[in-house]
Formats: structure tokens, sequence, C-alpha cells
């Protein structure tokens, strides 16, 4: 029988554990404890959480190092209050294998009352990751300390507290409560990326997820969060390679000043997110504890991030490559965001998602389409426009809706006719007028006629395809004409290469004059993803659709909708206009003339017949 030992005013009952097993137990007590306590003495007792967990750790698998990487990722998945840790680097910088160790054991303390998931998006990456090392740090655990609670059951990626009893019970793993356990989560199946819809609900006192590989998720997989933490408690580590401030990981590590306030660090550092009031751990490669040691020796984490993979990287690679900066660096690479349209923070500072106050005068409302077809959404919704309170022309959007094409035979026009239903039903619901509803007329154009039909023939059609127009890019915006010597408005000719530059650009400029109002926040996402360049005569030009549609793995329609508001907007008189205090002036506005005269042209063609 070995030597009763006391920690922390608290004793092991085990009488057959051994020392280093009593040691554990007590470690693991004082974490269910919270890592610090007062006893019955009035004494305060523990080393908080952090302590608790290393020391756990360290006798449960003495292999593992505690380098700084280490000690800084377990004091912030261990801090008080702690919700979501970001944990985001580059390649080879241990995160996966700390964020397993630390819910497993977590699990091991309460295999009761825990449930952890795990998410990669295929079942080969949850393999290649975090299930894989999670399967091996398991398997040591309980070769040392064979009463830790867990049966694996590798065939469905899990473990569970359940007891095995004899040779079916694999054949019964649909009557044991996973609820109690640690399960893996393809977020991927079948080509379709389901995300954590079909654990949205479950319910269990203490509910962990581990999202490993961030960066490959879908764009709405962190919605599931705010479902999961209706549980008591609810905790997540964040895990990848940063990529884009736009996909999950980017989302969820968003610095509270934003991403255009924060510098890219050199050295491993730490801040508060926006996501979920969490913090974000960013482990820059160059800053590798490797690098704490002489360099004419081998490195002393064989496994952590080195001069020799460095070097390695570089050889294939340049430094200004996605794969340096990713597998190297490992930090969010914030000089893109230069060619970024328009960003988060950027609405965020002219409160371009927020409500507008009006001053009670006369309002113009408008309509947009963004027609689809084809498996791309059918994006529709509405907007006003007219003076605040503080004297400013602003444009107020509302929340788009998808409309629902219905087809009910084989009729050419049937989907146009069920869209132009629709959107009809809709406007009126709205008291928009069918002179100031707007629509994507690119490519298939026989809405327009199916509009005219069941609606109006003043219904506006909108191509995104051609030339910019003459008219004033802003009206702020002047130049000095070489020909004239005249010092004037920029025209949008002279600005922009194409006229869907002209539409999308447009939203910057009046974002940045103050202008906008109630953008919503998955527009301002879909907005936010597409790039510009500047070509010859140094002209404005977007990337074209199918290129974004290619990089991003959707098409914009959001966004095309909110470009044909504004773009509806400015036809019925609003001005681009930082300066902006005085109501549209129509009469002195020679594009909206010009296309009051294209709209009475087009009306006279749409006819109809019966």
């Amino acid at each position: 029988m070995a030597n009763r030992i006391s920690k922390y005013g608290l004793s092991c009952n085990a009488a057959d554990f051994t020392e280093i097993e009593q040691e554990l137990f007590l470690e693991m007590e004082a974490i269910r404890r919270g890592g610090s306590w007062i006893d019955s003495r009035k004494h305060k007792q523990g080393l908080g959480l952090p302590a608790h967990y290393k020391n756990a750790s360290q006798l449960i698998w003495p292999h593992l190092d505690w380098h700084r990487w280490a000690e800084i990722g377990n004091n912030e998945i261990r801090r008080p209050n702690a919700k979501v840790t970001v944990l985001m680097g580059s390649g080879s910088t241990n995160k996966t294998n700390l964020s397993g160790w630390e819910y497993l054991l977590e699990y091991y303390c309460r295999p009761h009352e825990t449930l952890v998931l795990i998410s990669s998006t295929t079942i080969p990456g949850l393999e290649l990751r975090v299930w894989g090392e999670i399967k091996m740090l398991h398997e040591l655990a309980v070769n040392r300390f064979p009463w830790l609670p867990g049966y694996l059951i590798d065939s469905k990626h899990c473990i569970t507290t359940d007891e095995l009893e004899d040779d079916e019970a694999e054949e019964r793993i649909k009557t044991r409560d996973l609820r109690k356990g640690v399960i893996g989560i393809p977020t991927v199946q079948g080509g379709k990326n389901i995300g954590l819809g079909r654990w949205q609900g479950i319910k269990q006192k203490h509910l962990r997820l581990i999202a490993d590989d961030c960066t490959a998720m879908n764009s709405v997989f962190l919605s599931a969060f705010a479902n999961l933490n209706n549980n008591v408690d609810f905790q997540a580590i964040v895990v990848g390679n940063p990529d884009d401030i736009l996909d999950p990981l980017g989302v969820a590590a968003e610095p509270v000043d934003g991403w255009s306030g924060h510098l890219e660090p050199t050295k491993t550092t730490v801040w508060d997110t926006i996501f979920f009031n969490g913090r974000c751990v960013n482990y820059v490669g160059l800053d590798s504890p490797n690098f704490d040691f002489p360099q004419d020796q081998p490195a002393r984490y064989p496994y952590l991030i080195s001069q020799k993979k460095i070097n390695e990287t570089l050889s294939a690679f340049p430094k200004d490559s996605f794969e340096y900066y990713s597998q190297c660096v490992g930090v969010m690479k914030i000089s893109q965001m230069s060619r970024r349209i328009i960003t988060r923070d950027l609405c965020r500072q002219f409160h371009a998602g927020d409500d507008a106050v009006w001053d009670g005068s006369e309002m113009t409302n408008i309509a947009a389409l963004d027609a689809a077809y084809g498996g791309d959404r059918c994006v529709g919704g509405n907007a006003e426009f007219g003076k605040c309170m503080d004297g400013k022309i602003r444009l107020q959007f509302h929340l788009p809706h998808i409309v629902p094409v219905k087809i009910k035979n084989d009729e050419p026009m049937a989907e146009e006719d069920s869209i132009s239903t629709y959107e009809k039903a809709f406007c009126e619901s709205k008291e928009v007028k069918p002179e100031n509803f707007f629509h994507d007329s690119t490519g298939r154009g026989s809405l327009g006629t199916s509009l005219s039909r069941i609606w109006s023939s003043r219904c506006n059609p909108v191509e995104f395809g051609g030339s910019p127009t003459k008219r004033p890019v802003t009206m702020d915006t002047f130049i000095d004409d070489k020909t004239t010597g005249e010092h004037r408005l920029k025209r949008c000719d002279e600005h922009y290469f194409n006229f869907v530059s002209e539409l999308w650009y447009s939203l910057r400029y009046a974002i940045e004059a103050d202008q906008i109002r109630g953008l919503p926040e998955e527009v301002i996402n879909e907005l936010s993803m597409r790039i510009w360049e500047r070509v010859a005569n140094d002209k404005i030009k977007i990337e074209s659709k199918l290129d974004m549609k290619e990089r991003i793995r959707k098409s914009p329609d959001l966004g095309d909708w909110a470009a044909i508001i504004l773009e509806g907007a400015r036809r019925r008189g609003f001005q681009i206009s930082k300066l902006s205090n005085s109501e549209p002036d129509k009469e002195d506005d020679g594009y909206f003339q010009e296309n009051q005269d294209l709209d009475r042209a087009l009306s006279d063609e749409l006819l109809v017949h019966n």
C-alpha cells in the first residue's frame, strides 16, 4: 500500500492507488473545484486552473513539453470565464495537440457531465488532425492510468463514458448516451457542408467544442456557437492557420479594434476578440521556441517550426507567397485588406450598420432584385433615402429576402413569372412604386417582359455589363481637366474600367461619405469579399464575378443586390457627397434626366400583347 498523500487540503481515499495515482486524483479534484476554493477553515486553497491542468497533464502525459507556447495556450484556455479561445498560427505550432489534451483532460474530470465535440471538414481530416491526436493521447492515458474513464469506438469516431459489457456492445452504439464523451464530427458529408447542424440543440452540463482547421469551414459555421451557448457551460477552442479575415477563423480572431487597426505581429501575441468576447493566441512561426536556443544545435522541439522547416518552404515558395505566410509566419496578412472594396472596419467606422434617424420629411422608397437562375440565390429587398436629423441625406437598407422561385409547368416564362409575382406583392406591401423598382437584366433578359406583363412596364432594368456612366463619381471628387484647364467633378467613365466596377465601388464611396445605414451584417461580409485593382489610366477595376465565384466558392448575390439598390437610389436623385446636406436635386441632375428618358424608351418597347 502506498503512503497516503495530501495536497491543497485534500487527500485521496482510494487505498489501492499508488502515490502518482493519488497525485493525479488530487489534481483532478482541484480542477473539479474550479482551481481555487475556500476550505472549511476559511483558508484559500488551490493554485488556479492553469497550474492544475499543467500538473495533471504532466502526470498523465510526461512526454509533453512545457515551452512558452504551451504555457501561453494553457493560460488562455484556462483563464477565468473563458468562452472562446482562438489558437491561430503557422504550421507546426502544436495547436492541435494542445487543444486535444486540454479538453480530453477536462472530460476525464467529469465524464458523466461532459461532451466534447471535435469538428473538422472530413473524416480523413479528423483522422489526420485532432481526432487522431486525441486517440493517441487517450491510449497513452489509459495505459498509464487504467481507471481513467472512456471507451474508444474508433469506427464511430468517439470515446464514450458508458462501459462496453459484451461482444455486441458496438452494435448497441445507438442505445448509449453519446452526450457523455468525446465525438468527432465531419462538417462536410456527401459533398455538402452541413456544419454543426445535427448537434445544435444538444444539451450537456459541460459542452466543449474544438473547431479544428476552421479556415476551411463554411462561412456560416460560427453561427452554431450561439445555439451551443444555450448550455449551462459552453466553451470552444477555434484552431487554424490564418488565411482570410472573412473566413470563420478570421471572424473568430478579429481584434476588438478591428483588423485594420491591428499591426501584423512579429512576436507571439494575445488579444481580445469581438467574437464572444474571446481571446486569440497568435503563434508567430518566426518566434518559435526553437529560436530560444543556439541555432547551431539540433532543434530542441522537432515537432515545432524551426529554421530548417522555414528554409525548406523558402526553397519552393517566395516570401510573399501564401504558402510561406501561412506555414511559416502564421499571421493575418492585413496588407491584403487594401485590395478589398469594402471592409467591416470601414462599415463600423462610418456606422453603415446603424439605423438612420430621419427628420420626418418626405422619403423615397425603392426596391431591387438580383435575379438568378440555375442555383444562385434570387435576392430582393427594399430601402429608402431621405434627410436625417443632422441634415445629411442617407440611404437606409432593410434585410433582403431570398425569392422562392416556384415552377409549376414547363412554360418558358414560368420561372420569371414566379419571380415577378412575388416581387410585385412584396413591393406593394412596402409601398414601392414600379418606377422605383430596379432589377438585374444581365444575361437572361426576359424578366423585364414578365414584370411588364404582370406588374408594370415602368420597372427599371440594370445591365451590369458595358461602360461606366458619365455622371460624377461623387459630388466631392474633382480633377483638373488637362484639355480645358477646368477644375471640375471627375466622371465615372474617367474613374472606372467598366460599369460593374462603378456599381460596386460606389458603395464604398457612399459608406465613406457616411450616407449608408442599416446595411445587414451578411451583406457587409459579402461586399467585403470582392477585391479590386488599378488598371490602365489609373482606373478602378473590380474582380470579375467568375473569378470571385471561383475564389470564394459562391456567387456574390447579396453584394449585387446592394449595388442595385444604390444604383436605383442614384437614378432617383440620391447623390454621393460627404458634404450632403440638401434634398436631391432632380432638376439639376443630368444623369437622372438621362435615365428618365431611358425608362420611357424601354416602356415603349415592353408592350403587353393579349
